[in-house]
């Protein structure tokens, strides 16, 4: 008997053992196996990254007549010749447009867009409308029909007569968007000037509607997904 129970002694210790040797390895396969597939969709579902921003940026700025020119502060009617370097708008503009009269042939602004820190890149068409009054309500073709805009090359505030005219068309004012560019690329931190001249062309006949008047410029960018920017601007 007491044979019998070392021998079935022994069997239980084997058998024991064998389930603690099995507990052992379902354990380190079970806990292996959980760490893989946890590391595993941590990774597959850890997304870095930041969202895409565009910080536009709009001035306008008056660059003549000049702060500090002597001039009567009202706008006199100026020939054109759409294109000409030699044309009486264009001495205008080289004369800071103040006549020898100290009259104001035109005004001129410097128009700036630009994409400050955004990290996407944008793209905008820029566009421009005149009214009548300050509160641009009123379409400015009704009470000054002759005045024009045109993009000109260069202004030099500086130096006035080396700022150029260019070759651009000449364009009636008035309260729709005339669009000056389109498709503008704005990339990260780009910048990019436009010089607009404004004047009221002369007819050859007497001009009686714009004396005593007033104009407002409204300047706008805008893209396709409804980012934009507005400046207004007046004499």
């Amino acid at each position: 008997m007491i044979e019998m129970f070392e021998f079935t002694e022994k069997r239980i210790n084997k058998t024991q053992l064998m389930i603690t040797l099995i507990l052992i390895l379902f354990f380190s396969i079970t806990g292996a196996t959980y760490a893989y597939f946890a590391i595993s969709a941590t990774n597959n579902n850890t997304i870095t990254g930041s969202a895409a921003t565009v910080n536009l940026t709009l001035s306008v700025t008056k660059i003549f007549p000049t702060a500090s020119s002597t001039n009567t502060g009202v706008m006199v009617p100026q020939l054109s010749v759409s294109g000409s370097e030699s044309s009486p708008l264009s001495n205008a503009l080289k004369g800071g447009c103040v006549d020898n009269n100290t009259n104001v042939v035109c005004q001129v602004y410097k128009i700036t867009i630009q994409n400050v820190g955004g990290t996407a890149t944008q793209v905008v068409d820029g566009k421009v409308s005149f009214y009548g009054n300050s509160a641009m309500t009123t379409d400015v073709h009704t009470t000054m029909p002759n005045l024009k805009w045109k993009l000109i090359t260069s202004a030099d505030a500086s130096t006035p007569a080396n700022s150029v005219l260019g070759t651009n068309a000449d364009n009636e004012a008035n309260s729709s968007d005339n669009k000056f560019v389109s498709s503008l690329t704005l990339a990260t931190n780009s910048k990019f000037d436009y010089y607009m001249i404004v004047w009221i062309n002369e007819t050859n006949t007497t001009q009686t509607s714009e004396p005593g008047k007033s104009f407002y410029g409204k300047i706008q960018f805008d893209s396709s997904n409804g980012t934009g920017v507005t400046s207004t601007f007046a004499p």
